[in-house]
């Protein structure tokens, strides 16, 4: 009995099997680099609409006391961290410390960087938290369609 199960667990091949898989995950991110979400990476999507662009990141259970969003040299920057509750020792039932025990995955950190086009009103710039999604909408700014002429001298 003992014999067959490490002739199961023994891999003849494992860095060739580690390398084809190394392989397999470049051929996927080569394809299309945006569907890859690495770790820490926000899901997020944006479409144009009427006068504006509109964003959309999932971000859940986060809550806008841990959204910081600014503008940096035509970039916007999305940082979110989701920090465990920390709820008081010593009140509460058998029940809350059971659910205390599940809470390792409660954590989470979200970062992103965006190029903005040229054509954004960036102090109009609106965000809003609600139900673990982080909306933003970027107003387009008007494109002047005046003609200037320019005296030559």
């Amino acid at each position: 009995l003992a014999a067959s199960l490490t002739i199961g667990l023994w891999d003849r091949f494992p860095i060739a099997r580690t390398v084809q898989q190394m392989m397999v995950t470049m051929e996927r991110m080569m394809a299309d680099p945006f569907a890859y979400s690495g770790r820490g990476r926000t899901p997020w999507e944006i479409k144009e609409v009427e006068g504006a662009y509109n964003m959309r990141f999932d971000m859940p259970g986060i809550t806008k006391q841990n959204v910081k969003l600014w503008v940096e040299e035509k970039m916007l920057v999305v940082k979110a961290e989701k920090v465990p509750n920390k709820t008081s020792g010593g009140e509460g039932n058998g029940e809350e410390e059971e659910e205390e025990e599940w809470s390792a995955n409660s954590y989470g950190r979200y970062s992103s960087r965006i190029a903005l086009p040229e054509n954004v009103q960036f102090k109009k710039i609106k965000a809003e938290v609600k139900d673990g999604v982080l909306y933003i909408n970027i107003p387009e700014a008007s494109i002047s369609g005046r003609i200037l002429d320019i005296n030559v001298e």
